[in-house]
């Protein structure tokens, strides 16, 4: 707390001082930058852990902008984080204005933007080789928050992802099935996001909120409906192909509320919870055999492999988490000088945290396709939850492909939502 304290004097006493000048005055570890616009470029590959943190926080900031009305994924340079609205990313097109039934092309870029609808619980199951029958048991399976609400899951991509998906018309699964070379431009930005249903306990403002429609179900898990539900953010992946990186550059935020911090005491990492604070997925009498364990009891029901709660259990049995890779310290710096910075303090951005910056520390090495992703492990808690020990977004997308396709897409999953034409299946030959 008093590191924070001393770095909002700092920041205090430079508030008036234009960005260039606050960067350059402030150490390195310490400095920070608002801008609505996303930085032009990122660090070079053998830059140093806290230059590729700060460049996730720029990017963060810029697309938690307030957007332009009537102008998808552009900020109002005008407005200040903190304003009313829809954030940049917010404007982004969802997989469901992207994959439209029937394989359909889904027109403009810059349409009208409706109401969101939430309706993926599992993840994991996506990242498969189909939506429908082969969900990884290691990793699949709905997370429940400590209200007893399930965690909600949304994914979109910025113009450029969008233009290069219509351009090839791979929001047509018999067509992107058949594509071997698929290849995005530099610039693309796909966003991954979690939501948790806010109640009458939760603090709202210390959230990024919105209205949308979600998905109920049974006790089993079971769709049984649709309700529309006031939800707060929780999880952020920025997934960014930056020029010089062909195998992107992965920045993952959570809100802080999700599980306590941690503090190495007498060579232990041991958990800090906050007095009063009501923690989103720990519990601390939780058993810690039951930690970070999937929901799962997988039975095989005809040709697909579904997820019943484990005996005990219901759909609204939570799921306790607790972080297992600790923030690295640097990485707690750039937060602390981030939230702690005077632009922000009107806006809710000042209660999430970077949890890492993954990247590749060789990108354009021959011997080497994946780069070496540094750090070796990344996790969102909401995101990764029974996968923490093992988790790295740079491996696990690598192997991502169209949905029955043996061709890699880019690091991407998000060709996993496209839908064959109508009368057809992807199997189907011209």
């Amino acid at each position: 707390m008093k590191a924070i304290l001393r770095l909002s004097v700092i920041a205090l006493g430079l508030a008036s001082l234009p960005a260039l000048a606050r960067e350059q005055a402030l150490p390195s570890s310490q400095a920070t930058q608002l801008d609505c616009q996303p930085p032009s470029s990122a660090p070079a590959a053998n830059a140093s852990q806290d230059q590729f943190d700060r460049y996730s926080w720029q990017l963060f900031i810029a697309l938690n902008w307030p957007a332009q009305d009537h102008q998808r994924g552009n900020p109002d340079c005008t407005r200040q984080p903190g304003d009313a609205g829809y954030t940049v990313w917010q404007t982004y097109k969802s997989v469901d204005e992207i994959f439209l039934p029937g394989g359909a092309n889904p027109g403009p870029w810059n349409t009208p933007q409706g109401a969101r609808s939430l309706g993926i619980i599992n993840i994991a199951a996506l990242k498969n080789s189909s939506l429908v029958n082969a969900i990884d048991q290691a990793v699949g399976g709905w997370l429940i928050d400590q209200a007893g609400n399930p965690t909600y899951y949304d994914i979109s991509a910025n113009e450029a992802s969008y233009d290069y998906i219509v351009a090839n018309q791979f929001y047509n699964a018999d067509v992107v099935s058949r594509a071997a070379n698929i290849q995005f431009p530099y610039g693309v930005i796909e966003i991954k996001s979690s939501w948790r249903i806010l109640g009458p306990r939760d603090n709202a403002s210390r959230y990024l909120t919105m209205l949308a429609r979600v998905a109920t179900f049974d006790d089993q898990g079971r769709r049984n409906g649709v309700t529309e539900a006031f939800l707060g953010l929780v999880g952020l992946h920025v997934i960014t192909k930056a020029k010089g990186y062909p195998q992107w550059i992965w920045s993952t935020f959570e809100q802080i509320d999700n599980v306590p911090p941690k503090a190495l005491v007498g060579g232990q990492w041991v958990d800090q919870p906050a007095s009063g604070t009501a923690y989103s997925y720990f519990n601390a009498d939780a058993p810690a055999a039951s930690l970070n364990q999937s929901p799962c009891d997988w039975q095989t029901q005809g040709t697909q492999l579904v997820c019943v709660p484990k005996p005990g259990t219901t759909f609204q049995t939570p799921n306790p988490l607790n972080r297992v890779t600790p923030i690295a310290d640097v990485t707690q710096q750039v937060n602390a000088a981030y939230r702690a910075d005077p632009g922000l303090q009107r806006s809710v951005l000042k209660y999430y945290q970077l949890v890492t910056t993954q990247r590749p520390l060789m990108p354009d090495n021959p011997g080497n396709p994946l780069g070496q992703p540094t750090p070796s492990l990344s996790a969102n808690v909401t995101m990764e939850s029974y996968i923490q020990p093992n988790s790295s977004c740079m491996n696990c997308h690598s192997m991502a492909t169209p949905v029955r396709s043996p061709y890699k897409s880019d690091f991407s999953y998000l060709f996993k939502f496209a839908h064959a034409p109508l009368g057809k299946t992807i199997k189907d030959e011209d």
